[in-house]
């Protein structure tokens, strides 16, 4: 029994004297640490985020559209209203890329509790590079007693190629015509979609008053088509003599995407209201003016022809003529 407490009184000792003299230099330790993070739709100033973007819009190169730019929530613990604004960065946009975002001006949307509100956006995009633009976006948020500056997903701006319209002649004489001399020509117009869409197209065009339309050398690869006459078919008097009115053209087509149709065109020489065969001057004529994709602001080159100076041409009726020849004119 003593050396048993011998023993225990040995150790007691032994650990004071530790306690006593030793020294606490440095303590390391590990403990578990737990954060709760959750989603950008759920926090207390709340923003809907889609793989990273506020919003994706895809617009054509000379249109415009309105856009869904931001949805924000308001979960404030408090239950209070919370006036939001959002302040875009342009900075990084090109000229010709116009963008104009809800609320941008600091005139803020006020927010009730639990409410949810989608500010508008609106594009127009001009004759501009296709590719993608980002737009990076703050959320300013003011309540009673509090408020808040939150960097938003950025806008996702994709520009891409709108429809294409192209005029080729396929065949007639483009130089050196000779006056009062039945010609004839073919021409194409190509459309072609470059999207990911179907595109339903109206093409509008005018063919001079010089020309009438072949109906059987005309044809297209798809779509309807129809000419009528332009002014309601009215004429006019030109040195007692009734002319002829131009002629307008529309053509209804389905475009696919990434595809291309086509519509070939005959046209020839008129006789005009005094019996002669166009042309009836010398000079520089055009054969149609470009083609347009109608709603699209969009048009095609355009087509001309020359006609000799090496006939009388003292017929004209416009007083365009360019050179001038002894006794009648032909």
């Amino acid at each position: 029994m003593k050396t048993v407490f011998f023993f225990v009184a040995l150790i007691l000792g032994a650990l004071l004297v530790v306690g006593s003299s030793g020294n606490f230099n440095s303590y390391n330790s590990t403990r578990r640490a737990t954060v709760e993070v959750v989603p950008h739709d759920k926090e207390y100033i709340g923003f809907v985020c889609d793989e990273g973007y506020a919003a994706v819009v895809v617009v054509e190169i000379n249109s415009e559209m309105d856009f869904d730019a931001l949805t924000i929530m308001n979960y404030l613990p408090e239950n209070k209203d919370v006036d939001v604004a959002l302040y875009p960065d342009y900075s990084g946009l090109p000229a010709g890329l116009d963008v104009l975002v809800e609320t941008e001006g600091g005139v803020p949307v006020t927010l009730a509790p639990n409410e949810e509100y989608t500010f508008w956006g609106y594009v127009n995009a001009g004759d501009v590079d296709p590719g993608e633009y980002i737009i990076p976006v703050d959320i300013y948020a003011t309540w009673e007693g509090g408020g808040a500056s939150i960097s938003a997903c950025p806008i996702k701006l994709i520009v891409v190629s709108g429809p294409q319209i192209q005029k080729i002649l396929l065949s007639g004489n483009t130089s050196d015509i000779p006056m009062e001399t039945y010609q004839e020509w073919v021409f194409q117009i190509v459309v072609t979609n470059p999207t990911g869409e179907a595109l339903e197209l109206t093409i509008i065009d005018t063919i001079p008053a010089e020309f009438n339309v072949s109906l059987a050398g005309t044809s297209a690869s798809a779509g309807t088509y129809m000419f009528w006459p332009a002014n309601m078919g009215g004429s006019h008097n030109c040195g007692g003599h009734q002319s002829q009115p131009a002629t307008k053209m529309e053509w209804n087509v389905t475009v696919p995407a990434g595809g291309s149709e086509h519509m070939n065109v005959t046209i020839f020489t008129r006789t005009n209201g005094g019996n002669h065969q166009e042309f009836t001057s010398c000079g520089p004529y055009i054969l149609n003016e470009g083609a347009e994709i109608k709603g699209y602001g969009i048009i095609s080159n355009s087509l001309w022809v020359s006609v000799a100076c090496n006939e009388c041409c003292d017929n004209c009726c416009d007083g365009s003529c360019h050179n001038q020849c002894d006794g009648d004119g032909g």
